[in-house]
């Protein structure tokens, strides 16, 4: 077949030209653009819809919604809990990742804190007070099991949503009902005195509304999309601050300024400000039990809210008698729960290193600790938002770890699980502008009527 010429003198090629039997892979995207080149778009296999193009937004991911709710009911129970809650949380936890029909897919920090269910659960084969040991061991698998279930089930930023805001106006309802108390005497605005709940120990009440503040930052940053979901939670962090200081717990209103401090300084110097407060958590972990802090610098914590007690209420008398009774069993420990009944003082060691150590050894806090350590690391590791959220986790914690009673505490787990699972939820950090734009720029024009494996096309030019 003869060739016609174009009208620049180029041959136009025709359907002879093309190889027998070829369909082409791509098609060219016509746009009435002045200088605009055209890019081959890959055709969409039948039944499917085209890919989205790069930059476009897609439909989040999402959790099973029957065991998100679950999950919601776990979570209110243990922000406003009865005094069963630890009876069914873990049956909760169990039925929201059965509701969701898959198996839950364990990574590193997931089988970590299983194994220290596992092990507290087997204290019982060496304690020799199995009647205390079960119903502390099972409190251990509680825990656990919430932490794991939620990571599994809290796929997508409606889930964080449902989930934390549940949580959140719990412990709003708690520091209501702990205002309103302080309001029934007159002393609404007298720190000096303790209020609390009937039926629930105060500092419990107070770490649990502590927990909720960080869990704000958390809700925060999961609505910054849009600026009701994102003030709002802020809003009701200063009510749970409110009611920390009514509670009268130093441990907690120390970790709610600590963490404030370490979310801004990680702000304005992130790198910086996450080895410090790894080293420096790290490091008070091992010295405050030990006896090897400043002395002075904890009176002077004990003077907070005009209550001096000469030895931050005991404690500095219990933590070298802790030391002395895990040294007797150094390895597993006297069996979960058994030092709190059996001790002399009949108070726990308000410590959390002398008490995992007594309960589950040397053994146990290298599970309990490493499941916190691997789940705040690998969160301050996905990008500068984790690592803000890690650092104010870790500050508010930090001297309810020193001081506090606090070792099966479902807040704390249920929300460290909340803060390991944003980061993934909010994906990978957005690329500088310049960078978007030299991935989206085309590449060479292609010959007219070839494909992008260089096999010419038919075309006709009209």
């Amino acid at each position: 077949m003869p060739r016609r010429a174009c009208p620049d003198g180029r041959e136009a090629h025709t359907l002879a030209d093309a190889p027998p039997r070829h369909h082409p892979t791509h098609a060219l995207r016509h746009h009435h653009t002045a200088g605009a080149r055209l890019v081959p778009a890959p055709l969409a296999p039948p039944g499917r819809r085209p890919a989205a193009p790069p930059g476009s937004s897609s439909v989040a991911p999402t959790g099973s919604l029957p065991a998100v709710l679950v999950l919601c009911v776990a979570a209110y129970l243990v922000a406003r809990p009865p005094w069963w809650s630890f009876n069914y949380v873990a049956i909760l936890a169990v039925l929201a990742v059965v509701l969701t029909g898959r198996l839950p897919r364990l990574r590193a920090v997931d089988t970590v804190a299983l194994l220290t269910a596992g092990w507290a659960v087997a204290s019982l084969l060496w304690t020799s007070h199995a009647d205390i040991t079960g119903p502390a061991a099972y409190r251990y698998a509680s825990v656990s099991l919430l932490f794991v279930a939620c990571r599994h089930v809290v796929r997508g930023r409606r889930d964080v949503l449902l989930v934390g805001w549940t949580f959140l106006l719990g412990c709003a309802v708690v520091a209501v009902e702990v205002a309103t108390g302080a309001r029934a005497q007159g002393q609404v605005l007298l720190f000096a005195e303790r209020y609390g709940i009937d039926g629930r120990e105060v500092n419990g009440t107070a770490y649990t509304l502590a927990a909720g503040v960080v869990l704000a930052l958390v809700l925060a940053a999961a609505g910054a999309h849009r600026p009701v979901l994102r003030l709002a939670p802020l809003a009701l962090a200063v009510l749970l601050g409110y009611g920390v200081l009514l509670t009268g717990s130093r441990g907690a209103a120390i970790g709610i300024v600590a963490g404030l401090g370490g979310a801004l300084a990680a702000r304005v110097a992130p790198r910086l400000t996450g080895v410090t407060v790894a080293g420096l958590a790290a490091a008070l972990v091992v010295l405050v039990p030990f006896g090897l802090a400043p002395r002075a610098e904890l009176l002077w914590l004990d003077n907070l809210y005009g209550r001096p007690t000469g030895d931050i209420s005991g404690r500095l008398s219990i933590w070298p008698y802790a030391l002395s009774t895990w040294s007797e069993s150094p390895l597993n420990g006297s069996g979960a729960g058994v030092f709190i009944s059996t001790n002399p003082y009949e108070i726990g060691p308000h410590n959390l290193l002398l008490t995992v150590g007594n309960d589950l050894g040397l053994v146990g806090v290298l599970l309990y600790f490493g499941a916190m350590a691997a789940a705040l690391v690998g969160t301050a590791r996905t990008g500068r938002a984790g690592l803000l959220l890690a650092c104010a986790f870790t500050g508010v914690m930090l001297p309810i770890w020193l001081t506090g009673q606090w070792e099966t505490s479902l807040a704390f787990w249920l929300v460290l699980a909340l803060v390991t699972v944003l980061p993934g939820i909010w994906g990978p950090p957005a690329a500088p502008r310049h960078a978007r734009a030299r991935r989206q720029r085309p590449g060479p024009i292609a010959p007219p009527g070839a494909s992008a494996s260089g096999t010419v096309q038919a075309s006709r030019y009209r």
